[in-house]
């Protein structure tokens, strides 16, 4: 692997061994909580956080509707902060997941809904921090300290643990079976999206090139289409807009066409099917999508814009946000560079960003 010199793309190197030490040192922590969350079996989740986080909540929320049953909604932090309602939470759980845990807001609902008589979790990557004290029970991420301003193994992190706390609530659930082979999994991604994703390759080129480009999936992989869109934004400086696939095909794809590049984050499975449905209304936009994913159906033709993953035909689509965003954020961390940027440091951007 060839080395860089940005902490980005060192630390999206670094997601396999993140990953690992995460599902090896992090059993006890999730397995506390998921025994309060066995004992109290709240009717409802909520969970609550910012930016990258938001997209790690996202995607939790997919795992713990398809595999737990239980509805969950992401909560509005402004509503206790600013317009300081007092919310109904006796009975449900709040999860908040963060990577810095100092953000007063996400500490504010925290604290409300646990005075409140619900069950309280904390998915952070500093166990020390205001947030992980807020809370009844704190999942440590473990993905160490991260130099860059853009979120990378923190995220994948994040995904991993709100996985292995599904995994634990549901230990005969295909989540359970496949996550311990994950790492495994993200180092073969990593490798072949680095043999894709580099600095002389067609697609930097492209996206380096446009001041505007859009990012699509559904289902599980929605978030991986977020979280991609946003660090082409903070690295790259592009008007990068994510989309559900099928929300793209019902209006924003007429931003598309020749000269804005497209990238589709393509599920095995039936959600492959629907996400298909966006990349051709792209092409009849008249653009060139590039497509991620395990590819089947046809292989979405246009065989040169494939980045085609080493994905399992039997790894359950939840599990597989933690490898799907990888080219997506080598992606971000090249085309900063061809534009003359440093993704490590984005001005008017801080690690910790502190909202209420």
């Amino acid at each position: 692997m060839v080395a860089s010199p940005t902490a980005m793309r060192r630390e999206i190197e670094a997601i396999p061994s993140v990953v690992a030490r995460f599902l090896d040192e992090g059993r006890d922590e999730v397995g506390a909580a998921a025994a309060a969350i066995r004992a109290a079996a709240p009717p409802f989740v909520s969970i609550v956080a910012r930016g990258t986080s938001d997209h790690a909540a996202i995607h939790l929320r997919y795992l713990i509707e398809t595999q737990l049953g239980i509805p969950t909604g992401l909560a509005a932090p402004s509503v206790t902060t600013v317009y300081g309602a007092a919310v109904r939470w006796n009975g449900g759980l709040v999860i908040a997941v963060s990577q810095s845990g100092r953000s007063p807001d996400l500490i504010a609902v925290v604290e409300a809904a646990r005075a409140a008589g619900a069950t309280t979790v904390a998915i952070a990557n500093d166990a020390s921090s205001p947030l992980a004290a807020a809370a009844e029970h704190v999942i440590d991420c473990r993905a160490g300290e991260e130099l860059a301003v853009a979120a990378t193994k923190s995220y994948v992190s994040q995904l991993a643990a709100g996985a292995a706390l599904v995994a634990a609530l549901a230990p005969d659930g295909p989540i359970a079976s496949a996550l311990p082979a994950t790492p495994s999994l993200l180092g073969a991604a990593l490798a072949t999206s680095v043999g894709v994703v580099d600095d002389h390759s067609e697609i930097v080129a492209e996206f380096a090139a446009s001041e505007r480009s859009i990012v699509i999936s559904r289902g599980y992989d929605y978030p991986t289409a977020l979280e991609t869109a946003l660090k082409l934004k903070e690295t790259g400086r592009l008007f990068a807009e994510g989309y559900s696939s099928a929300d793209f095909s019902h209006g924003p794809v007429v931003l598309s066409g020749p000269g804005v590049p497209v990238l589709a984050i393509r599920p095995d499975g039936p959600m492959g099917d629907a996400v298909d449905e966006g990349i051709k209304a792209a092409r009849a936009a008249g653009g060139t999508p590039w497509v991620v994913g395990g590819i089947a159906a046809g292989e979405a033709s246009h065989d040169s814009h494939l980045i085609r993953l080493p994905l399992p035909r039997d790894l359950p689509g939840g599990l597989a946000p933690l490898a799907t965003i990888i080219p997506g954020q080598l992606l971000a961390e090249a085309v900063a560079r061809r534009r003359g940027y440093d993704p490590d440091a984005p001005p008017g951007l801080r690690k910790v960003t502190l909202t209420r």
